[in-house]
């Protein structure tokens, strides 16, 4: 089912973007373009595209926010998304370059039709306070706007004498801002098989503050720019890296929430003679989570929901009552509103054999916490500790039943690595080692050669 609403999602975003393309591309007037200024403007974009600030939640927010605001606003509307389109996969190649995290390609798409959405916004609010900047008295707009309207450039400096600018701004970035974080939500929603309604007002919180910072640099931008040379934006990235530095610190405090809340789990994982048990889980999820190709964030997601998969036992210790335990951890979870987002994740991670039918309704994130606990369990159990090899057998009969086939598959995958990993600094060794033998036995001979002559 997440399948193919995430088809659709794609679908969809690809289709509005060519949309926009077909539309935008015949207004471009090539000749009356600036080399210098749009690629050095798709330049800082492309810049600034590659500094992101990471949420525990959602797609990271770019801080080429500003940048695109300010080129929407000083920009005719379809060199705008040229310059956009440019900047933005410019950033995506820095990015890998850099290691920084690698660019969305289904982003930048989504991305286009919302800058060609809010540009047509910033434009209205434009033409509608025109007049009103030059007469006191405006004429009554009663008929539509033509569509020059939405293709021409509207100075910011002028809109500003009777503050048409401020408020054709604010609307066009809180358009901008509402459709990244609604996609975004919707996004992790369907990967996550959750919610994205519940997960939209998390994501919210988390951003607002860094978008209005964002924001005022990118309107500022803007004002300053028919008086400024393009490479004096530099002076810009000075609040944004401060933006940066205090999204980070957050970033730094979730991260210690989840080790507080990790400790717990590890707490109870000792006190049920299987020490270490959430946090093994959590750190094998992760790997076999990256080798089935699954995005950084939702990766994030399942080392979160991994570590904390146990939490619910805390009220059941009875085996008969084991089973409960996913759905009160995700009640638990629930209540935390950092944690909130994962609480599907952890309900489904102990699948029962009536789930198995819709193994497809199950969020790939549990799938793959319900195959590495077991594993975890069979290896480590206190009691009964099966070899590597005997526990993948013996969880090879539940194959396409209880377990995942692609998930067990990409599990021995990741231990065949790890294995071999492993064996390598020992091999390295016993290579070395035989060398050092071969050496000293060789000046032993020579010695002894010596002492005989």
């Amino acid at each position: 089912m997440s399948e193919r609403r995430m088809k659709a999602l794609r679908f969809l975003s690809v289709l509005l973007f060519l949309t926009v393309i077909v539309v935008c591309a015949p207004f471009v007037k090539w000749g009356d373009i600036d080399p210098a200024r749009t690629f050095g403007l798709a330049a800082i974009l492309a810049f600034l595209e590659a500094w992101r600030v990471q949420f525990p939640w959602g797609r990271p927010l770019r801080l080429g926010m500003a940048a695109i605001l300010c080129v929407i606003a000083i920009r005719p509307l379809p060199e705008a998304v040229f310059i956009f389109l440019l900047g933005s996969l410019v950033g995506r190649a820095f990015s890998r370059l850099q290691r920084s995290g690698e660019g969305d390609f289904l982003h930048i798409i989504q991305r286009t039709y919302i800058v060609a959405l809010a540009g047509l916004i910033y434009r209205l609010v434009a033409f509608a306070g025109w007049d009103m900047t030059w007469n006191p008295y405006p004429a009554y707009f009663g008929n539509l706007p033509d569509g020059n309207v939405f293709l021409t450039y509207y100075n910011p400096v002028v809109l500003h004498r009777a503050l048409v600018f401020p408020a054709a701004f604010l609307l066009m970035a809180l358009v901008f801002y509402l459709g990244e974080v609604i996609t975004s939500s919707v996004e992790t929603g369907i990967l996550l098989a959750g919610n994205w309604r519940v997960i939209l007002p998390q994501h919210m919180r988390q951003t607002f503050p860094a978008y209005l910072a964002i924001s005022g640099a990118g309107a500022l931008m803007a004002l300053y720019f028919p008086r400024l040379p393009w490479f004096n934006f530099l002076v810009f990235m000075v609040p944004l890296l401060l933006v940066r530095m205090e999204s980070n610190r957050d970033k730094e405090l979730d991260e210690r929430y989840f080790q507080t809340m990790r400790i717990i789990g590890d707490a109870f994982d000792l006190a049920r003679g299987m020490p270490g048990h959430s946090g093994r889980v959590s750190n094998l999820a992760a790997e076999v989570a990256r080798e089935m190709g699954v995005s950084a964030e939702e990766t994030r997601n399942i080392r979160y929901a991994a570590a904390l998969h146990d939490i619910g036992h805390i009220e059941f210790e009875a085996e008969e009552k084991a089973e409960a335990h996913a759905g009160r951890g995700a009640e638990v979870l629930e209540e935390v509103p950092r944690l909130r987002p994962i609480a599907h994740i952890v309900r489904h991670s102990h699948p029962t054999s009536d789930e198995e039918g819709g193994m497809g309704k199950v969020p790939v994130g549990s799938r793959i916490i319900s195959v590495v606990s077991d594993y975890d369990v069979l290896t480590n159990h206190p009691k009964r500790k099966l070899p590597q090899k005997e526990a993948l057998e013996e969880m090879g009969l539940e194959r396409g039943k209880r377990y995942d086939s692609i998930v067990l598959r990409t599990l021995s995958q990741v231990l065949e690595t790890q294995a071999r990993a492993r064996r390598r600094p020992e091999r390295e060794i016993r290579q070395r080692a035989k060398v050092l033998e071969e050496e000293e036995l060789k000046e032993s001979l020579e010695e002894i050669f010596r002492e005989g002559d």
